[in-house]
């Protein structure tokens, strides 16, 4: 089955109407907590928090609600010229340059385009993790009333030999970015305009053979193939593709982190009977500090599976399994055997909870009784790619691709104009 990236007629902000971007751009929308929400909004009235997490009323009805308004003000925007859509069809190179908790700086490249949207089970762009019902009936909701991607979602592709990535860079040495955002969220944004068709043509080709994992966008992406059933009445070619940030697997701005699980509301006896049953199936290693641990983890990287356990008497425990099994994942290890033979937890929303920061899990753990933090190494995204060519799925919140890519420099429009692929 081939895969279809294409070049499209991308929807922006006019920069002279919103006076510079970064003032428009936000955080995706199911990152952005409330109080950050309200000083989006407050930054400019035009910001995109204001269509992607558009607040319900209590007045609300089935004509007029949250997802409606998200409408009409696109539309607005659209007929005042706060958004334009550009003339001819592009693919977009976004740089994004960041400090990540490691210390380490880094500059993630995406390229922007459409995929065709295909079924899981043709192959072509894969899972890794599994979803659920909520978040797509609301993405759902507001994909029915703006007929649009309001922001793209996060696809990853092998590019061994670079040959897609000589072409984005040969671009953006030849040409200055028409977007170069100042430091909001962390990081600092740039835009190019990729619209030279004889480069587009070769980089379309090059995606032909190509599948592409979902590294972050998996309920976004069910949606999207929800809403394509529901619009099959029309004759409109843009209900059937989806926009997305490509980036490269072997890219050096790839940054992974792990995410670590935190236990809640866990009866103390059952605590410390796991406790001494760990013995049964780990070698544990009491350690002296949160750093060493981390060090201790830190080595283990890579080489066998390892999971950091940190308890309220302040103790310290490295643990790697007596026995391992080909292809094993720390994730794995930490939901099956842990989290549920362990410390018995099978309603998974009534106890846990995620961080990307040790030093969180330790200060949560000691925040109250009945906690426990297991602390992770990364997941490696090799690990996540042959996973998903199993047609395998890992736990959710099994990877953090640090950080999350700005919502609002490129939208796509689904009722308009959208040719085949080979007319661009």
């Amino acid at each position: 089955m081939e895969t279809t990236v294409i070049p499209f007629r991308g929807l922006r902000y006019n920069a002279s109407k919103v006076d510079g971007l970064s003032n428009v751009i936000a955080p995706p929308y199911d990152v952005i907590k409330p109080e950050e929400q309200i000083a989006l909004e407050a930054r400019h009235p035009a910001n995109i928090i204001r269509l992607i997490l558009s607040q319900p009323r209590d007045d609300d009805t089935d004509e007029e609600n949250r997802y409606t308004r998200a409408a009409t003000l696109m539309n607005q925007w659209i007929s005042d010229g706060t958004l334009q859509q550009d003339a001819t069809p592009r693919y977009y190179i976004y740089d994004q340059a960041f400090s990540a908790p490691d210390g380490k700086d880094y500059t993630r490249r995406a390229l922007i385009g459409l995929v065709k949207l295909q079924p899981f089970e043709n192959r072509v762009v894969l899972p890794h993790e599994k979803t659920h019902a909520g978040p797509k009936i609301d993405r759902l909701n507001l994909m029915r009333q703006c007929h649009a991607n309001l922001s793209p979602i996060f696809l990853l592709y092998t590019d061994a030999a670079g040959d897609i990535e000589r072409i984005l860079e040969n671009f953006t040495d030849e040409h200055l970015p028409e977007v170069d955002c100042e430091e909001r969220f962390g990081s600092t944004h740039r835009l190019w305009c990729l619209d030279d068709p004889e480069r587009n043509a070769e980089i379309q080709n090059l995606f032909s053979q190509r599948r592409l994992l979902i590294a972050d966008g998996h309920h976004r992406y069910e949606t999207a193939l929800a809403f394509q059933e529901e619009m099959t009445h029309t004759r409109l070619q843009g209900y059937g593709y989806m926009m997305v940030n490509l980036v490269r697997m072997e890219s050096p701005g790839l940054a992974v982190l792990a995410i670590h699980r935190l236990l809640d509301n866990l009866n103390p006896d059952s605590i410390i009977h796991a406790i001494t049953k760990l013995p049964e199936l780990f070698n544990v290693h009491e350690l002296g500090t949160q750093a060493t641990l981390m060090a201790q983890l830190e080595a283990q990287r890579g080489k066998s599976p390892a999971v950091g356990l940190y308890t309220a008497d302040d103790k310290y425990r490295l643990l790697t399994p007596h026995a391992t099994t080909p292809g094993q994942l720390d994730v794995g290890l930490v939901q099956e055997t842990l989290i549920k033979e362990m410390f018995q937890v099978e309603t998974l929303a009534d106890h846990i909870s995620y961080t990307a920061y040790a030093d969180d899990a330790v200060a949560h753990v000691k925040g109250g009784a009945g906690r426990v933090a297991l602390l992770m190494n990364p997941t490696p995204v090799e690990q996540v790619m042959e996973v998903a060519r199993a047609s395998s799925i890992m736990p959710q919140k099994s990877t953090y691709f640090y950080p999350k890519m700005a919502t609002g420099l490129v939208l796509n429009l689904l009722d308009r104009e959208c040719r085949e692929p080979e007319n661009f």
